[in-house]
């Protein structure tokens, strides 16, 4: 078993690999220890520097799959990967050793999953029921056995499939195999729950942020807005809204979930505050970023929503939780981003013999110099964005 260290590296410089004796010996046993599966993708790796500003030990569980460039989903853990409380490992779980990676935690969240809609369909349809449902049952499983005190799941608003409307009720009814795979999941929760299991499930609804994945709408929206960047693919009209959320507020829900006692059992939406049409972002897209969104226009395909809009009244009541970040200062915030990630990276620079199921972060060549007190500031300022709080969220009015 390999762990990554924090120290001070040398720009371009390694990662040393700390030994487990090292790790074990270095963590301060007055803190709960987390374990995050996905801890390398967009929402998993903002939750893991949550945790870690939280005073958490993390262990981060990532396989590196490549649903787009593992290289660049090391990089999400680049301030992590500084900290002496975090520590990465690099498995399948369809493979490993669940009890010996789950034993020990307080509180297991469980954010990887198969992405995306379409992909769900047709050839799609067997390994989004893999990753989603069996590799879900199996966390849970485990987490039964070992003796961990909370699961946190994410869920996702496409449970509801067309019916979320705003002020609710929402129904669940999904209207694709990836909607339908996050309903089996909440269902094996619920079966977990009767074996005395404490499953806390949150629907995430259209997140998005700093680190979002190249495959997702507002990143490509961004892309489109280069002058040699690919049009950004509309499906209908564009006059179908959604409740975006900051990824921000999406991570500091779930380690509200994960600590608050009264949420035993729950389930929650987790919204940003107001439903938006996609023309409507396309536009504050092109205005932050200096040039117009490029678009093609293609018939909107099966399993996609008109609208989603979640109720945030039980989190707000039961977790102390409600979305503070504005759309527009979250899509600067993104844009940001964008501006920091130009350039390829390649795997060989951010890991050593790594793979989809093997392998340890030891490498970056982007990594700047510091210390374990720069490090934690990286993670502050990644976890609370300082961009007002008092900015009109666009709405469809």
């Amino acid at each position: 078993m390999r762990h990554i260290e924090g120290t001070e590296y040398p720009h371009g410089g390694e990662l040393r690999i700390r030994r487990a004796d090292e790790w074990s010996a270095h963590r301060d046993r007055e803190f709960p220890t987390a374990v995050v599966t996905g801890a390398a993708g967009f929402i998993g790796s903002h939750l893991v520097d949550h945790l870690l500003l939280a005073r958490h030990r993390v262990v981060g569980i990532d396989s590196f799959e490549p649903w787009y460039n593992p290289a660049r989903k090391a990089s999400n853990l680049e301030a992590a990967c500084a900290h002496s409380s975090f520590r990465m490992e690099v498995k399948d779980l369809r493979s490993a050793d669940l009890n010996a990676l789950l034993r020990g935690a307080s509180t297991v969240y469980h954010l990887a999953a198969q992405p995306g809609v379409q992909h769900s369909w047709g050839v799609g349809l067997a390994k989004t029921m893999e990753m989603n449902v069996s590799v879900t049952g199996a966390v849970l499983d485990a987490a039964a056995q070992v003796g961990v005190d909370r699961v946190v799941l994410a869920s996702s608003s496409s449970v509801y499939g067309d019916s979320a409307r705003t002020g609710g009720p929402n129904v669940v009814a999904p209207i694709s195999p990836y909607g339908v795979s996050k309903v089996a999941c909440e269902h094996l929760a619920d079966a977990y729950r009767q074996r005395g299991l404490d499953v806390v499930t949150l629907r995430y609804f259209t997140v998005f942020g700093p680190r979002q994945r190249p495959d997702m709408a507002m990143h490509k929206m961004f892309e489109a807005t280069r002058r040699r960047g690919r049009p950004f693919t509309r499906r209908g009209s564009g006059e179908q809204s959604r409740e975006f959320t900051f990824v921000g507020d999406v991570a500091a829900a779930t380690v509200m979930a994960g600590s608050v006692p009264e949420a035993r059992g729950h389930t929650f939406d987790i919204g940003g505050g107001a439903t938006v049409s996609l023309n409507e972002v396309i536009a504050e897209v092109s205005r932050i970023a200096g040039s117009p969104v490029q678009v093609r226009t293609v018939p909107m395909p099966a399993g996609e929503p008109w609208t989603t809009a979640a109720v945030v009244d039980e989190a707000g009541k039961v977790l102390g939780w409600r979305p503070r970040t504005t759309l527009r200062g979250a899509l600067r915030a993104q844009w940001d981003w964008h501006q920091t990630v130009r350039g390829p990276l390649t795997l060989g620079s951010l890991l050593s013999g790594a793979s989809s199921s093997a392998g340890s972060l030891v490498r970056s060549r982007d990594l700047p110099s510091r210390n374990h007190a720069t490090a934690a500031e990286a993670i502050k300022r990644n976890a609370h964005p300082q961009w007002s709080a008092t900015e009109p969220i666009l709405s469809n009015a």
